[in-house]
């Protein structure tokens, strides 16, 4: 083996092509199962937005062309009494869900407690 590096004497004209890696996992091929459908899916419908064009006239030109939104119709919206009881089935969601969290903290602070004291134990024998 030279233990001393040669130079090389070709020179190169441009940029090389560097070599792509190959993956060193072996790929097995996987067999899925596709239930095709019969029926079409339906579109998803967007909500109309109503547009209002506004046209100014100066001498029998128009001058300026403004387009705002129009205020949909208070028809569809809910009545007070009705936000007031989502907004209170919300907030008793909210709470259960912190309900479950704070369990759920509980239970771990449990399950890692011996571990821990484990661990202390070991830190306290090094020190001593």
């Amino acid at each position: 083996m030279p233990t001393t590096a040669t130079k090389s004497t070709k020179t190169t004209t441009g940029t090389r092509k560097t070599r792509t890696r190959r993956s060193t996992a072996k790929k097995t091929p996987i067999s899925k199962a596709v239930k095709l459908s019969t029926t079409k899916p339906q579109p998803v419908e967007k909500p109309v937005e109503n547009k209002v064009t506004v046209t100014t006239f100066k001498s029998g030109k128009a001058v300026k062309k403004v387009t705002t939104l129009k205020r949909p119709s208070t028809a569809r919206l809910i009545s007070p009494s009705r936000y007031m009881q989502d907004i209170k089935t919300r907030w008793m969601i909210h709470n259960f869900e912190i309900q479950e969290l704070i369990k759920d903290f509980k239970t771990g602070f449990k399950t890692v407690q011996p571990y821990h004291a484990e661990a202390v134990k070991t830190v306290k024998a090094w020190t001593v």
